[in-house]
């Protein structure tokens, strides 16, 4: 129920999320399951999905997933994405989803955060295409602190 509030939060303040058709499919404990319709709107000249829209959807998976680590305290919290790396593998071909989650101890994260008022980490994504290729692997660093 709170990862469902998350999800509808995080749909109702992304407008940019919205207008690629990126869907926020489901959200646990420092996971993410993100998805991105095929729609030729978003295709390159190649006519497979588009590099932006790909990192876009790798991006909103890692927020997602970094939402749902500290979804108890996620209200309280300035989430700000620090910085990302983008590797392509192979080119996207149709929809694509991407998966994300936190590696390594989220209780030492929120340890942190309630010693520091402040952590940062990193959060790793997998995207894939409609048959299932790895289309592209990203790491976005997310700094967290408590809202002034």
């Amino acid at each position: 129920m709170v990862y469902d509030r998350i999800k509808q939060q995080m749909m109702d303040t992304l407008p940019f999320v919205r207008l690629l058709g990126i869907r926020i499919d489901a959200i646990g404990n420092g996971t993410s399951e993100v998805s991105m319709p095929a729609d030729p709107k978003l295709n390159n000249h190649l006519g497979t999905q588009h590099a932006g829209a790909l990192f876009t959807l790798a991006e909103t998976a890692s927020g997602a997933a970094m939402a749902g680590a500290f979804a108890d305290l996620i209200l309280g919290l300035r989430p700000v994405a620090k910085e990302s790396r983008i590797q392509y593998q192979k080119v996207a071909k149709g929809a694509t989803r991407a998966s994300g989650r936190v590696p390594g101890d989220i209780a030492a994260l929120k340890a942190t955060l309630k010693a520091d008022g402040k952590v940062a980490f990193p959060v790793e994504v997998d995207v894939f295409d409609e048959h299932g290729t790895l289309a592209a692997q990203v790491q976005v660093d997310w700094y967290l602190s408590e809202k002034r």
